[in-house]
């Protein structure tokens, strides 16, 4: 609350602080903002990165597969089927644990 006995100059000074708040509130409501918004398109992007590392790696395992006699080529035919349940449910944006991406990729390499 301003008091009324302050000098034109008080005022105007108190003012100008408030002014000053107000900016620096807006520059820091912004920057966060910004930052969630990187946040975000940042961690949609690693979904995509996923899903081509693990396709590439389907792929792979398809052509082993192929290329194989037996029990071996029904282990990689099962194990091209979850390298695929796993880009199915990244690409209807179902929550997929990392650990299982990383481990597949290690197994297919």
């Amino acid at each position: 609350m301003v008091n009324n006995t302050m000098s034109v100059d008080q005022r105007q000074m108190q003012s100008e602080r408030e002014n000053v708040m107000k900016n620096i509130m807006r520059v820091v409501v912004m920057g966060l903002a910004t930052l969630s918004l990187a946040t975000t398109v940042g961690a949609a992007d690693a979904p995509k990165k996923d899903v081509a590392a693990l396709e590439n790696a389907r792929q792979e395992v398809a052509w082993k597969a192929q290329n194989a006699k037996g029990m071996d080529r029904q282990l990689l035919r099962e194990e091209e089927q979850r390298v695929q349940d796993l880009i199915d449910g990244l690409q209807r944006g179902d929550k997929v644990d990392q650990a299982a991406i990383d481990r597949t990729l290690g197994r297919t390499r």
